[in-house]
């Protein structure tokens, strides 16, 4: 056994390190699995709400309806908990490969960890707005119709180009932005709550460093390499985030984040 290495203070900049490549391959996998599954998820749901809104018009030429949005949110619900469970198997993978950076073999994965499941559950919560969005979306278009004075038609048309795939909000790069996001967020909280399981089972301190995808995409305050103690947050433009995709850091902060914390022993980690 070689002797413990002292624990590095917070704000330590060590040698920068490349994201191990297998690891970045399987992301970008993943990534590709959840946009193609968000995005059909969005179609089937946009299709029972353009079928809602619209049926008035379609059976009497009457303006569409955009408060039948609501009748779809039990099926739109549904489609998120699908989304939940492909992300627990990404956060899954997350806590595999931070037990295998330790050297442990004997801490199983815990879907019900409360780490995990706070942020499973603010990633639901994110996405189950997504019909009051769209209605305040129809609302507004058909808002902007009413006063020019447009038929009913018209008024159709605009609510078909908020709920078409290729309409104008654009809802495939949506889909991608929901895969960027929360794959990354999935593995990187997946990794923290076995990191957290591991050193409060073994008394060990272990600490945790931030590594970017040295390319051109990433934002500025990311371009960063700080270890700190695995309980302890980063600072990253000027905010503390337990993970990279941390859902507690803003908007700007974490969307699309594709960094990842590592995870290392520290004082009386057994090496």
């Amino acid at each position: 056994m070689t002797a413990p290495q002292p624990l590095p203070p917070p704000n330590t900049v060590p040698a920068e390190e490349p994201m191990p490549e297998g690891v970045a391959l399987g992301l970008l996998a993943f990534e590709a699995t959840v946009a193609a599954l968000v995005l059909s998820l969005f179609g089937a749901w946009l299709a029972t709400v353009g079928a809602v809104v619209l049926a008035a018009y379609l059976k009497f030429g009457a303006a569409p309806d955009p408060s039948a949005i609501w009748s779809t949110v039990p099926q739109w619900e549904r489609s998120v908990d699908r989304l939940i469970d492909s992300l627990k198997r990404i956060a899954q993978t997350g806590w595999e490969d931070t037990v295998r950076q330790l050297g442990l073999q004997d801490i199983p994965f815990n879907p019900d960890d409360p780490i995990l499941a706070d942020t499973l559950q603010r990633t639901r919560n994110l996405m189950v707005r997504t019909p009051d969005e769209v209605y305040r979306t129809i609302i507004s278009e058909l808002g902007v119709g009413h006063d020019r004075q447009e038929s009913a038609a018209q008024l159709a048309a605009r609510v078909r180009n908020v709920l078409n795939v290729s309409g104008t909000q654009n809802w495939p790069a949506r889909a991608q932005t929901v895969a960027v996001t929360e794959v990354h967020r999935a593995y990187n909280f997946g990794g923290i709550a076995a990191a957290q399981r591991a050193q409060m089972r073994d008394l060990s301190v272990l600490t945790k460093t931030w590594l970017h995808k040295h390319d051109l995409k990433v934002r500025a305050g990311h371009r960063i390499s700080e270890t700190v103690p695995v309980n302890q947050p980063f600072i990253v433009n000027l905010e503390p985030l337990m993970a990279p995709g941390d859902p507690a850091g803003s908007p700007s902060n974490v969307i699309n984040c594709r960094c990842k914390a590592v995870y290392r022993r520290g004082n009386n980690g057994r090496q």
